[in-house]
């Protein structure tokens, strides 16, 4: 996205994966205005962690803020998110481990986080989501912090559009659709992704940020989706430039 794209009042977000986070020095961070370190989380203490080492975690921050761009801290992630709930399952544990969040931020000189619970919709922590949203929120606004979180709506299940409202924005998956028998990802899922959420959340539509897979899927023959079929659009284009402006290659879909 060239630069003066990205106006005052719109959102490019970006994921940095704290396994591959050299690739930050590559990054165009005049291109972004939020960058999400994925994936922080607590040990059973609640000792919020990442895998980025503290002295490169200084060089990412200080990069960003360089450039204006705002970091958050992306707590949970796919497969990150099992160690929360005992974690808020009582008032005196949500706040303990509010607080360690909040340590964790200024620690990095952080700017927000990132709630990214992705757990089905019978799990206990929906119990707990709410009064753990709102809590944060109070913590937050106290020290300056923003607040958003990524989103389906298969997670959106149990979480109210006044839950919802709580955060500064949404980041929408729109990806990863096992319901559609030809792409994970196609635009019809993500203007359904956003509507979903505009209109049966209630969320205003400035607070909707779409989010883009930049990776490719493919269908096993009776035409599920292929978990193990990950492909990333940097591969596909290798594979053909002219796959740069297509929706399929090779069985795979992005």
């Amino acid at each position: 996205t060239p630069t003066d794209n990205v106006t005052h009042d719109s959102r490019v977000v970006g994921y940095l994966p704290d396994w591959d986070y050299k690739s930050y020095g590559e990054v165009d961070f005049s291109a972004l205005t939020h960058l999400n370190i994925a994936f922080c989380n607590p040990d059973e203490q609640g000792n919020i962690s990442c895998y980025i080492p503290d002295y490169e975690m200084t060089n990412i921050v200080n990069k960003a803020h360089s450039n204006d761009v705002k970091v958050f801290a992306a707590l949970g992630g796919g497969g990150g998110c099992d160690g929360y709930l005992p974690l808020i399952d009582t008032p005196e544990e949500m706040t303990a481990f509010n607080d360690k969040i909040m340590e964790y931020c200024k620690k990095h000189n952080l700017d927000g986080i990132d709630l990214d619970i992705e757990l089905g919709s019978s799990h206990k922590i929906w119990n707990y989501y709410a009064d753990w949203v709102d809590s944060l929120r109070v913590l937050c606004d106290e020290n300056g912090y923003e607040m958003s979180t990524a989103t389906a709506g298969w997670v959106a299940v149990n979480v109210s559009s006044e839950t919802f409202n709580k955060f500064d924005f949404l980041n929408v998956m729109g990806y990863d659709n096992d319901g559609d028998e030809i792409s994970h990802a196609d635009m019809e899922f993500a203007e359904s992704s956003i509507k979903y959420f505009n209109i049966q959340k209630k969320v205003p539509k400035d607070k909707l940020v779409l989010g883009v897979p930049f990776y490719g899927r493919g269908y096993t023959a009776d035409g599920k989706l292929d978990w193990n079929s990950y492909v990333s659009f940097k591969e596909l284009i290798e594979f053909d430039k002219d796959n740069y402006n297509s929706d399929f290659y090779n069985g795979i879909a992005y």
